[in-house]
């Protein structure tokens, strides 16, 4: 390996940014021609300034391959994927245009090379230092993407609760709040914000909380649901518990969650009747 020729080639990169970034954009063009944006004077600006910085990096390290550049290309790449992540690019498209970005540079490499009279053996040894740091650069691109999606899919996970959490009116100030299936983490502490909000925009003052389709919870859920239950009384509504097993009181009991203030019932039907005999 020749430091030299490395050193060669890095400052021919460097000395030429502006000129390979618009190699790299002449090849999107023409990988894309039915996309207008490539040919936009100010996109085409913004996306020249990402190449230009690409290329810096590139080009300091084929000079000096050190491991503090690529931290700071990681970054840079991390960056790079918010911004395409925010601007609605797809991961796919964007490592696909990575193998125009290296058929450009390549192609540099090889003509400045043959000026300089480099053997082709010395460049693909740069061509594999270029290669490591593009691997790192779509490593931290990539990963923008993944916390991304899945941000995207705790953000669905999120709304699907909410709307999972429905309260029913039954009559003027009653309602029913129907739990079904697993109560985790999540769901509890969701469900805690969503029921004191719609308790209050439906003036409801007694809240049925019906565990007949639950069939499982955890401690961390039991608590939860024991702060909804208190949360409601501060708001000035009275919870009562219809449908609780009695594994599910034994799981109230075992961490030491008291229910004796807490009005509890069999079933919804007799708590209609309950409320019919006295309005």
């Amino acid at each position: 390996m020749s430091t030299q020729v490395h050193y060669k080639i890095g400052k021919k990169m460097l000395d030429s940014e502006i000129e390979l970034s618009e190699r790299i954009l002449n090849e999107i063009r023409l990988a894309y021609p039915e996309i207008s944006e490539y040919r936009d004077p100010h996109h085409q600006a913004e996306i020249k300034e990402i190449f230009q910085t690409l290329i810096k990096f590139i080009g300091k390290y084929v000079q000096d391959p050190v491991n503090t550049l690529l931290d700071e290309a990681k970054d840079w790449g991390e960056s790079v994927g918010i911004m395409s992540v925010q601007a609605g690019g797809s991961l796919e498209n964007a490592l696909s245009n990575m193998t125009l970005y290296k058929r450009a540079l390549w192609t540099f490499i090889q003509e400045e090379g043959a000026k300089e009279g480099i053997h082709l053996n010395q460049l693909t040894e740069i061509f594999i230092h270029i290669d490591e740091i593009f691997n790192i650069i779509v490593y931290g691109f990539s990963h923008a993407f993944t916390v991304a999606t899945e941000q995207k899919i705790q953000d669905t996970r999120t709304s699907f609760i909410r709307l999972s959490i429905p309260i029913v009116p039954l009559f003027e100030g009653l309602a029913v709040l129907p739990l079904v299936g697993e109560i985790d983490e999540l769901r509890a502490s969701i469900l805690i914000e969503e029921t004191l909000q719609k308790s209050k925009n439906l003036s409801i003052n007694k809240l049925i909380i019906d565990f007949s389709g639950v069939y499982n919870l955890d401690q961390t859920v039991v608590h939860t649901l024991d702060l909804l239950i208190r949360s409601l009384k501060l708001i000035g509504i009275t919870p009562i518990i219809t449908g609780l097993r009695p594994e599910l009181s034994l799981q109230f009991i075992s961490t030491g969650v008291s229910l004796t203030d807490i009005q509890i019932t069999g079933s919804i039907e007799q708590i209609l009747q309950d409320f019919q005999l006295n309005k």
